[in-house]
């Protein structure tokens, strides 16, 4: 019996929001319009909106590999890629385009390993799209580095870094741009909301309080106030207290029923702060926001002595201030930096240098090689849109304004 290719795509795409693997999705996949026509050449999204070209879906071996697509551009649109990795596009848009192929098509063959629902669509009997196992757990920002690396060593081989890994959808980024900055915040709240239900769903079916597989609550943060959580761990580790209060009694006190105040404070011994001065650190300006951060946080508490450690691949830097000498810092700092990124060095340098900080706050983008080992409490204060959290420490997220 003949079946429509618009009856077989609703089909599909019903069985996948029915489906405990992709329930998660389905709040996504409701989201925008999507269309099935003649003059879409492959598939693509704005970020909001679905496109699919009708001879394309017709081309494809089999259902799963239309649920494999279908679930690809919903990745695109939990993921903002369209709206968020806009400077990277401006950077290299060939790659930037790889890199968010080789972000998902990881993802989601992870989340169906033996493809029982989904497959990622073949040309014969070969992998047609962006995929490379190496890429499992990276961001997109280390995807396209790692991407830009091969290009330009192809390039100075005189090869063509092109057509390497080439993805079987297309990324309407002219769509995207022509959306206006109510659209772009609406989009992203809707989606964030999206993502927060599809959870739910997963978990009614039985995904597990995690979700499904795909990582998609890691596209979301709770918003809480940065500050807030800086002076909780500040707090946790003040050795010099300054003034009384009843609010909290000394509980060391409380078993001779004697009531007495506890001592509390804002001041610090000694601070490390050690900012990334990677290359990657360039992008939005993310340096600058750091070091503004750190000039906020010198105002609202009183330090004895602060270590500035300017480090990428290895540390650059080493300044040393007060207080008070740390109002003028920013006429007097020399950042030193613009290689690799592994904050490993720092933690080698303090324990080499003898520093016994009451913690070290490193304030990073997160994209780092690998996290070192710490022999003094640390704090990762991490700026990026992609929440990135330390396995190691504690981590704080700092907006990108």
């Amino acid at each position: 019996m003949y079946v429509s290719t618009e009856r077989r795509f609703k089909a599909v795409k019903i069985g996948l929001m029915r489906s405990r693997k992709f329930a998660e999705l389905s709040p996504i996949m409701m989201l925008g319009k999507t269309s099935i026509s003649d003059d879409i050449p492959t598939a693509c999204t704005n970020g909001r909106d679905e496109f699919y070209g009708k001879e394309f879906i017709e081309g494809l071996n089999n259902d799963k590999e239309l649920g494999f697509v279908i679930c690809h551009e919903s990745m695109h649109k939990a993921a903002r890629h369209l709206t968020i990795y806009t400077k990277l596009h401006s950077i290299n848009p060939h790659i930037t385009n790889m890199a968010l192929d080789y972000w998902i098509n990881g993802r989601l063959r992870k989340a169906d390993p033996n493809e029982t629902e989904i497959a990622m669509p073949r040309k014969n009997g070969e992998y047609f799209g962006c995929y490379d196992q190496k890429y499992d757990g990276w961001t997109v920002k280390q995807i396209f580095d790692d991407l830009m690396q091969q290009q330009s060593q192809s390039q100075s081989q005189n090869q063509s870094g092109e057509g390497q890994g080439e993805g079987f959808d297309e990324h309407d980024w002219d769509g995207a741009k022509a959306m206006t900055a109510e659209e772009v915040k609406q989009l992203s709240d809707d989606v964030k909301q999206a993502i927060m239900q599809g959870k739910e769903a997963a978990k009614r079916m039985g995904a597990g309080s995690s979700g499904s597989g795909l990582g998609l609550g890691d596209l979301i943060k709770v918003k809480v106030s940065w500050i807030d959580q800086l002076w909780e761990y500040a707090r946790a580790t003040c050795s010099r207290k300054e003034h009384s209060t009843w609010a909290k009694p000394n509980r060391r006190m409380l078993h001779q029923g004697i009531y007495m105040p506890t001592l509390v404070g804002k001041s610090l011994r000694e601070v490390v702060f050690a900012p990334d001065a990677s290359g990657s650190m360039h992008y939005k300006d993310r340096l600058t926001r750091v070091l503004s951060v750190m000039k906020e946080i010198t105002k609202a508490m009183n330090i004895d002595k602060i270590h500035v450690i300017y480090w990428d691949g290895a540390v650059g830097a080493h300044e040393t201030y007060t207080s008070s000498t740390f109002q003028q810092f920013e006429y007097n700092t020399k950042p030193i930096g613009g290689g690799g990124t592994d904050p490993t060095c720092v933690a080698e340098y303090i324990k080499k240098e003898n520093i016994k900080p009451e913690f070290a706050m490193v304030l990073t983008d997160g994209e780092v090689m690998s996290w070192g080992e710490w022999t003094v409490p640390v704090l990762w204060a991490v700026v990026n849109d992609t929440p990135i959290t330390a396995p190691v420490g504690k981590t704080v997220f700092i907006d990108e304004e």
